[in-house]
């Protein structure tokens, strides 16, 4: 009886330390993300895994552009990386590098490859108890104005 209750226990504290903070749910969203592309899949679209890491407000709108008659505005780059494609060491590297909070969100910034030479930030929101990516913001740009 003892050990199913340690064990209960323990499984209770795992699955609690998930979602516990921005941080941990950021990196561990986005290596989860980046395996995913790595191993071409599409998680916006395979499967529902990616609504325990993503607001149910973003995923919507993300869906909706997967949509055949959606006529809005496509993005060229991924969403959640802003990146049209991933570098080889992304998937071992992914590392958060700082963080920040506003009144909106908590900002995680997340790095990627093994240099951290491609960085996003992840706007962090609490939903239904569970930190989960509401928007996700490149630090690198190109001047387009």
């Amino acid at each position: 009886m003892m050990k199913k209750l340690l064990l209960l226990l323990l499984i209770a504290t795992s699955a609690m330390a998930d979602n516990s903070d921005p941080v941990s749910q950021a990196v561990a969203f986005n290596k989860w993300y980046v395996a995913q592309i790595d191993k071409n899949n599409f998680p916006i679209t395979d499967g529902k895994v990616i609504d325990k890491y993503v607001t149910a407000a973003t995923m919507q709108k993300l869906r909706r552009t997967q949509a055949p008659d959606y006529d809005g505005v496509f993005y060229s780059a991924d969403f959640f990386l802003k990146a049209q494609d991933i570098s080889e060491d992304w998937p071992g590297h992914v590392t958060a590098i700082a963080g920040d909070t506003d009144p909106i969100c908590v900002n995680v910034y997340v790095a990627f490859g093994e240099k951290q030479n491609h960085i996003v930030s992840d706007c962090m929101v609490k939903e239904d108890g569970s930190w989960k990516v509401q928007s996700v913001t490149s630090l690198q740009f190109t001047r387009n104005l």
